[in-house]
């Protein structure tokens, strides 16, 4: 697995400090495009699921017709990125991302 400090913005290490130390349930992430939130989150989501057996994911898009170009590939991105890429299961039809291991699911829903 790459350093996670080639991975994220140095803007996002102290957040990811706080995500790893579980100091909050909630975050509300700021910046606008080109911020590299989408990639952060994206990394924190997979990190997190992979090292909590007890958590499973929904991606909700206000516009469902793009989860695959959007939230879907930016989290496959993740996975590859991380270099873990042998332990998910990406799947088109449904549209969802499986922790093989596990078993740990993330769906992806339009709202």
């Amino acid at each position: 697995m790459p350093k996670l400090s080639e991975l994220i913005a140095p803007s996002f290490y102290e957040l990811h400090r706080d995500i790893k130390e579980g100091r909050h349930t909630h975050y509300w992430a700021k910046g606008g495009r080109g911020s590299t939130k989408s990639s952060f989150i994206s990394i924190e989501i997979i990190l997190g699921m992979m090292q909590n057996p007890d958590a499973n994911a929904v991606a909700i898009r206000k516009v469902g017709l793009y989860l695959k170009d959007s939230v879907y590939e930016q989290l496959v991105w993740a996975i590859d990125k991380l270099g873990v890429s042998e332990f998910w299961l990406t799947k088109l039809s449904p549209l969802e991302l499986i922790y093989m291991p596990t078993g740990q699911r993330i769906l992806f829903r339009g709202a």
